[in-house]
């Protein structure tokens, strides 16, 4: 067993933080200007308004599902670093897009080649880490990459909601261009672990024993459930909880709002579960499972509360047939 981290591994940890930030800021800068959107491209009266601009979201899901195992059998067969660049690439390019769309359906189009891009970079990333970091220690460190989830979230919050008051809706998404581009060409100079280690180490191709097995490995199946189900909850919340909050408060501060709770909870959260993870594999087997259960388990009913602690100015939103409630 490798117990000390191999050559490149923080400079690689370093830029996949990185990506996986201007990740979550292009993802939910859409979230932050989905009002803006909306009344560009809808009629104030239109009562499916916000069902349309919901399918921005939806479009960029799927996609992400159906291209994240496709991309995933490529970085298997070839460099990873050259699949993540060309991911992000991908993605930065649609999000600038994204500003330029003159018609809903353009904008629709972005989104899909966004996700097509996230779908690349998502099943190589952390298959490098792995590669480079010793099992002591990977709790910890896919706490440090995931914790870019929640500063991205509140990033994108934040300065779509700030942008967009002095420049623009459309300038939102031509700010974050850049800065992806620069993280997607550096990746090409970055070499794969499995390359560094030698043609010994290369594994065998899956066939259909492998995935059989995996099928039958309980805790891979019922992960997979578990994040299909948070990712359902978390994602809708995610993108409509803007115009929930717009409701209640000013538009301004009800996005800095939602990105100072999104970071502030969310970093550390994600922070203690790595380290509590690493510490209790030793006496606990499922340590990883408990501590992500127990998670779940505090902020659901949490969640609930946020939602029912003010039952009369909810009913006021869906008189006003906001979220198209017959």
């Amino acid at each position: 067993m490798v117990r000390e981290r191999k050559s490149g591994a923080i400079t690689a940890l370093t830029l996949l933080i990185g990506i996986n930030l201007f990740n979550y800021i292009d993802r939910q800068i859409l979230a932050a200007v989905e009002p803006e959107i909306r009344a560009t491209f809808f009629r104030p009266d239109d009562p499916n308004a916000m069902a349309m601009t919901g399918t921005l979201a939806t479009a960029f899901l799927v996609t992400y599902m159906l291209s994240a195992p496709a991309l995933g059998w490529l970085a298997d067969r070839f460099s990873r670093w050259f699949i993540i660049g060309s991911a992000v690439l991908l993605w930065s390019l649609a999000s600038g897009a994204s500003g330029f769309a003159i018609t809903f359906a353009m904008l629709l189009a972005t989104r899909i080649f966004v996700g097509i891009g996230e779908g690349g970079y998502g099943p190589a990333a952390p298959t490098i880490l792995a590669d480079l970091f010793p099992l002591g220690v990977r709790g910890r460190v896919m706490a440090a990459f995931c914790a870019a989830i929640p500063v991205g979230s509140a990033l994108g919050y934040v300065l779509g909601g700030t942008i967009n008051v002095y420049l623009g809706w459309r300038w939102a998404f031509y700010l974050v261009t850049p800065p992806g581009l620069l993280l997607g060409l550096i990746c090409f100079f970055q070499r794969d672990p499995r390359a560094c280690a030698g043609a010994q180490l290369r594994q065998k191709r899956a066939d259909l024993k492998d995935y059989l097995k995996l099928a039958k490995t309980r805790s891979f199946v019922l992960n997979t459930f578990a994040q299909t189900a948070m990712t359902f909850a978390l994602g809708g919340i995610a993108f409509w909880m803007p115009a929930y909050l717009q409701l209640r408060h000013q538009p301004a501060s009800s996005r800095v709002l939602l990105g100072a709770i999104t970071v502030v909870a969310g970093l550390i959260s994600t922070i203690v579960g790595g380290v509590l993870g690493d510490r209790l594999r030793a006496r606990i087997a499922g340590s990883y499972f408990l501590v992500s259960a127990i998670g779940m388990l505090i902020a659901f009913p949490l969640f609930l509360g946020m939602l029912y602690a003010v039952p009369a100015r909810l009913d006021i939103v869906f008189r006003r047939g906001v979220f198209c409630v017959p």
